[in-house]
């Protein structure tokens, strides 16, 4: 990847557990929030984003263009593009290497990117029923374990392969629950400490406008810009010479998130999942998800909802506004392995990083590796010679909850954040996602 793009800003939602207080809230909505916050964060006209990319695994049942309807229902205009990306749980983290792509290389000047899910609305599936069934059962599919945690190649549970991947390594129980003891009692303190109000935009989710957001000011719908090269509309000729009726036109009441005025609320501005009351004693009662294994509801994160997502730009367009640079996209790796060793392809994304840009896992400052499972971020650490204290220092997805489209952006983010509070350095991002593949992405804050 050719260097050039900076961070103007991140934002996401809090995390929220399955059924939990982001539960009437659809990835959309999620979405379109961490945009309309990012946006706002950035200091950005809404009028300048050229282009939306946003992750979401469980898209069944979403509706069409689910980035384009996120983009929409923050506000952005109808000439901006959108895009929706699945892969996996490096979803968001796929979203942001594209748009710092698509400004390298000169195509947009700013990009939101980001990624969205909500768990807890992924529908249920009934193969078969288009051609209706002549004799026999029909079987319910849970679109969430189907499309978003089961593995396709070998027709089983990520989470039994992680045990045996685990036991194979040498990754006992013992030290994945202290990993996820760990990453409960950081999240919480950071939580405590405040150290999360870079990263979270807290929602007021109302409580009986079910799928609302109450806000102060509704978002303006951003002006329309056509492309600086298609010609002037108006001259005549031009295939931009159209105005469409009134009832043509797409209405932000009939399909806006958000509320104002006296209506009640619940005020969401952390993350749900973080037990402030975790404790190994209660870890080691925990049964393994899979029989004989090391894996278990504990040590592994939760299913979630939530979103992220960063406005990108190109360093002059940044100038050019005087907006503040938070941090650069430096580059991307990504690798494939066999699809059940989920617990190696983050070092291995991370090594090949490291050689690209000629550095070693010494120079890195901040590490931040999801927690698909406590085992992949110590398989992680070991792989990359690395103290397992030094990965997610505020905490990690078995805490935090990983809503599987968003996550790969959350941990960006959480990095341009950490490097800003220590003042500078380079930081890696770097995830596992379904079928065997990794991805990582470098960071730098000068």
């Amino acid at each position: 990847m050719k260097s050039g793009t900076v961070v103007l800003s991140t934002a996401r939602t809090p995390f929220g557990r399955l059924g939990g207080a982001l539960s009437s809230l659809p990835a959309t909505t999620l979405g379109a929030d961490a945009i309309r916050n990012a946006i706002a964060r950035a200091g950005v006209d809404p009028s300048d984003v050229e282009h939306v990319i946003m992750g979401q695994v469980i898209q069944a049942g979403a509706g069409q263009a689910p980035a384009r309807q996120a983009a929409f229902k923050a506000g952005l205009a109808k000439t901006t593009t959108a895009e929706t990306i699945n892969k996996v749980c490096a979803s968001g983290m796929l979203a942001v290497t594209y748009g710092a792509r698509y400004i390298t290389e000169g195509d947009h000047r700013v990009v939101v990117a980001g990624g969205m899910e909500s768990m807890s609305n992924a529908p249920y599936l009934l193969p078969g029923a288009r051609n209706g069934y002549r004799y026999g059962h029909g079987v319910l599919v849970d679109a969430m374990i189907h499309d978003g945690l089961w593995d396709y190649y070998f027709d089983e549970a990520m989470a039994a392969q992680g045990a045996r991947v685990a036991a194979e390594l040498g990754v006992t129980r013992a030290v994945q629950d202290e990993f996820a003891y760990q990453s409960h009692k950081r999240a919480h303190d950071a939580h405590e400490a405040g150290r999360y109000a870079d990263e979270i935009a807290p929602i007021n989710v109302a409580t009986k406008a079910k799928g609302k957001i109450v806000v102060d000011a509704l978002p303006e719908q951003a002006r329309a810009r056509i492309p600086a090269l298609a010609g002037s509309p108006g001259s005549g000729g031009s295939v931009w010479d159209h105005v469409p009726p009134q009832n043509m036109v797409a209405d932000p009441s009939q399909y806006s998130p958000y509320v104002t005025g006296d209506v009640p609320y619940t005020r969401v501005d952390r993350d749900e999942p973080v037990r402030a009351d975790a404790s190994l004693a209660a870890m080691a009662k925990l049964k393994a998800i899979d029989t004989d294994g090391t894996i278990t509801a504990g040590n592994a994160p939760g299913v979630n909802d939530g979103a992220a997502a960063l406005v990108l730009s190109s360093a002059d367009y940044a100038r050019s506004i005087g907006a503040e640079s938070l941090a650069e996209i430096v580059d991307h790796a990504g690798v494939a392995w066999d699809p059940p060793y989920l617990a190696l392809v983050p070092a291995m994304a991370a090594q090949k990083l490291l050689d690209q840009q000629g550095l070693k896992a010494s120079d890195i400052h901040v590490w931040e590796i999801n927690e698909a499972f406590a085992a992949v971020a110590l398989t992680a650490a070991t792989r990359l010679g690395l103290d397992p204290t030094v990965i997610n220092v505020q905490g990690g997805a078995v805490a935090l909850g990983h809503p599987i489209g968003a996550s790969g952006a959350r941990i960006v983010g959480a990095v341009v954040q950490q490097l800003r509070r220590r003042g500078g350095g380079y930081g890696i991002a770097a995830i596992c996602s379904g079928g065997g593949q990794g991805d990582a992405v470098l960071i730098k804050v000068a």
